[in-house]
């Protein structure tokens, strides 16, 4: 048996250990890009009275919500935000091991697509004990997006924003192929067939060296695009939230096989590469779709006369593709309640503020924001600004990114010629299976 001083002696050293580790902890040197991205966030410690907020915003995105912060800040409030940029492509992985480890901030962000697996790991918190706190107006929030949010009942996320797939058009190309109408807009149709034949008299009346319509044959933009689709069929869901897979063979083939002419047909070039490009170059493509957030990039683009709208109804049920940037509360290990309750009053400002976060492209997800005069001032937001109540989420399950990269990968099977519309549909469905067993 160890004499009594020896282990008094042993908890003083493993207390001066731990110590020592503490200290080396709040030492650890934090490193920042020459782009301003923090590379190991984890290191830093919050301020006695400061809240630390995770963003994955970069570019111009980045700068509005530092812009709102700022904003935030000058208000005076009881306890500041700290905004660290981390990289987009670690982000997700860097926030679930450090609130795995105890050591992540205070405010995050989540894609609504994200968010269930977020839960599902215990990553989030939900926010109703905290919204009560400093009584948080839910009504204006648009509720389609927080329906997404919203997970056994309890609220988990705030919603910033929509952000869906629309259709851009190059006015200069369209008006002299003499396809503007007389308010100089693009009547698109509602109606698959006759849209197809549409793209094909674009096709015909435009020079050779402009393409109809610039769109990847590849990721996520196709993979949208079917989804807006297959909905717009009053498609069952893909997957609910019991992992039951309801996904309709044959209206999924039916899209399909209607997308894939528009690339067999020549009005979308099979691999283009950054398709981007082909219509900011001004005279390139005629139109091109992809998210909202491109609309502030077309805008500072020297000589591009544009309009948008929303993706087309073309089976009968606007439904549309689009996801939402929400804001978070990670877990914490002490939970505290108060830090939270001032967070939530940060959501609330940056909500109430969010005209600023218009100028990125995405719908806000306040209601009275998306009402005001000031949005309506702004160009191009209100031609799309409906859509946010139409977009078709995921229902809430765990696997919804699993099984996206999933679809993304067989349906680019497909538009490559590789299988069948129903090779695609089978294959589908049993990666569902294999991702949920």
């Amino acid at each position: 048996m160890k004499h009594p001083i020896f282990k008094k002696l042993m908890g003083l050293l493993l207390a001066l250990a731990l110590l020592a580790t503490g200290l080396a902890a709040l030492a650890e040197e934090v490193i920042i890009s020459e782009s301003g991205v923090v590379e190991n966030p984890e290191a830093i410690v919050a301020g006695e009275n400061e809240l630390i907020f995770w963003s994955l915003f970069s570019g111009g995105e980045g700068n509005y919500m530092e812009g709102l912060v700022e904003q935030y800040n000058a208000t005076n409030p009881k306890m500041t935000v700290r905004n660290v940029k981390l990289n987009w492509g670690e982000y997700y992985t860097k926030l679930i091991t450090a609130v795995s480890v105890g050591k992540g901030p205070d405010i995050g962000i989540s894609h609504i697509a994200k968010l269930p697996e977020l839960h599902d790991q215990g990553v989030v918190l939900p926010m109703d004990e905290y919204a009560n706190a400093m009584s948080f107006d839910w009504s204006q929030v648009n509720q389609n997006t927080l329906e997404a949010a919203t997970i056994d009942g309890q609220v988990y996320a705030v919603p910033l924003d929509t952000h869906p797939e629309v259709f851009f058009y190059n006015k200069t190309i369209l008006r002299e192929a003499g396809l503007l109408n007389e308010q100089d807009e693009l009547d698109l149709p509602q109606d698959a067939d006759a849209f197809y034949q549409f793209m094909l008299d674009m096709k015909a009346k435009l020079p050779e060296d402009i393409y109809p319509l610039a769109l990847s044959s590849a990721g996520d933009d196709p993979w949208r695009l079917v989804w807006a689709m297959y909905y717009q069929m009053d498609g069952a869901p893909v997957i609910t939230s019991d992992l039951e897979i309801k996904l309709e063979k044959d209206k999924f083939v039916a899209v399909l096989d209607y997308f894939k002419q528009f690339y067999d047909n020549g009005i979308i070039p099979i691999n283009l590469e950054d398709f981007y490009s082909y219509f900011m170059n001004l005279r390139g493509a005629a139109t091109f779709i992809t998210g909202v957030w491109a609309t502030s990039s077309l805008e500072n683009i020297e000589g591009l006369e544009f309009g948008v709208q929303s993706f087309p109804v073309l089976f009968g049920k606007n439904a549309q593709w689009g996801d939402s940037h929400t804001f978070i509360l990670p877990v914490t290990p002490q939970k505290d309640a108060e830090r939270m309750t001032e967070a939530m009053k940060f959501f609330d400002f940056v909500s109430k503020n969010s005209i600023v976060w218009a100028s990125a492209g995405h719908v806000v997800a306040n209601v009275n924001v998306l009402a005001s005069e000031e949005f309506a001032a702004l160009p191009y937001r209100s031609d799309y600004a409906d859509v946010a109540n139409h977009v078709v989420f995921f229902e809430p399950n765990p696997y919804s990114y699993p099984i996206r990269a999933a679809m993304i990968q067989q349906i680019d099977a497909f538009l490559a010629g590789n299988q069948t519309a129903e090779e695609t549909y089978d294959n589908i469905v049993l990666e569902i299976e294999e991702i949920t067993f």
